[in-house]
């Protein structure tokens, strides 16, 4: 092969690698299982304190009814999904799901007519659009 072929198959290479390398995963949660080398939506940062997405006008709003079994706010998208331990929470903005656990962006989950994540997850009809 002349140099100018080996040239291009390394630049080619590199290129792929680059791409493969610069994929935004979800990662980990402190919640479930990572699925390490998969790419998945980006998240919403829920507040571990209150349940609620992190920023938003109920976040730590006070008078918020709370959860008798987590005590985070009943309702919101973190009740009963943020464990105790969790040092940072989000959910997977393709899929509604809790980032990285098992469940997150699991083909063949059944859709929600109106927000298009999976039905009944997290972030189902709770995330904001735009």
């Amino acid at each position: 092969m002349d140099a100018r072929k080996k040239c291009l198959v390394v630049v080619t290479a590199l290129a792929l690698v680059g791409v493969f390398l610069g994929v935004d995963g979800c990662g980990r949660s402190g919640t479930g299982s990572s699925k390490a080398g998969k790419a998945f939506g980006a998240s919403v940062e829920l507040c571990i304190k209150c349940g609620q997405i992190k920023g938003s006008d109920l976040c730590c709003k006070p008078n918020q009814t709370k959860c008798s079994s987590c005590g985070l706010v009943k309702g919101s998208p973190g009740c009963c999904n943020i464990p105790k331990d969790a040092q940072t929470t989000a959910i997977c903005t393709k899929c509604g799901q809790i980032k990285g656990n098992t469940l997150c962006c699991k083909p063949n989950q059944p859709k929600c007519p109106k927000c298009g994540l999976v039905k009944g997850s997290p972030g189902c009809c709770k995330i904001p659009k735009g």
